[in-house]
């Protein structure tokens, strides 16, 4: 669970995929924790405007108690539906950090070098991954991209073990049309 080691991190991607404009902004803080039991606030901020959901989660056991959204409290799985959603950007970084090695491979890609860098209140050392080529086709889980621009950078924050996307920069004409940045803008480790 990533608020156990960062107390804060914040988000941000832009650009389009097919017809749609994203440019939204996403960050949680945690609020208050004791015993396994965190207060958590999370704040998209998009084009429609703000919002700030309030979740109480225990870390013991992986269970939201509750997400307060507008006024209103939830608990059981409608809670934990919410955070999961609100979590989902987060989550990016748990769900590729394992497939790294095929965004990072040198069949096709390879290192410009490495430098540290400052997001937030953490400095650490990030690798920037450029294609050997461009157009790339990429084959991942049976669909094929046609990669035209794309730039990843990772890293491992000091005292977690966890690679991080710090930047991705993608550009494809299949299967669909896009052009989008994701990148870091600030965490807090602990």
């Amino acid at each position: 669970m990533l608020i156990k080691q960062f107390s804060a991190m914040e988000f941000k991607v832009s650009g389009t995929t097919g017809t749609q404009n994203t440019n939204e902004t996403l960050g949680y803080l945690v609020t208050s924790a004791s015993g396994g039991i965190y207060g958590v606030n999370i704040t998209l901020t998009s084009l429609e405007g703000n919002e700030t959901v309030s979740f109480v989660v225990d870390s013991n056991n992986a269970t939201v108690l509750s997400a307060t959204i507008s006024g209103f409290t939830f608990h059981g799985s409608a809670a934990k539906v919410d955070f999961d959603s609100f979590m989902g950007l987060f989550g990016l970084e748990e769900t590729y950090q394992g497939a790294i090695s095929v965004y990072t491979g040198p069949v096709n890609f390879h290192s410009t070098g490495t430098t540290s860098k400052t997001f937030g209140t953490a400095t650490f050392d990030v690798t920037t991954y450029v294609a050997n080529s461009l157009p790339l086709s990429l084959d991942t889980c049976g669909i094929t991209s046609n990669i035209t621009e794309y730039t990843l950078e990772v890293g491992t924050p000091l005292g977690t073990p966890l690679p991080f996307i710090t930047y991705l920069h993608i550009a494809s004409t299949s299967p669909n049309t896009e052009d989008f940045t994701f990148q870091l803008v600030s965490m807090t480790v602990g």
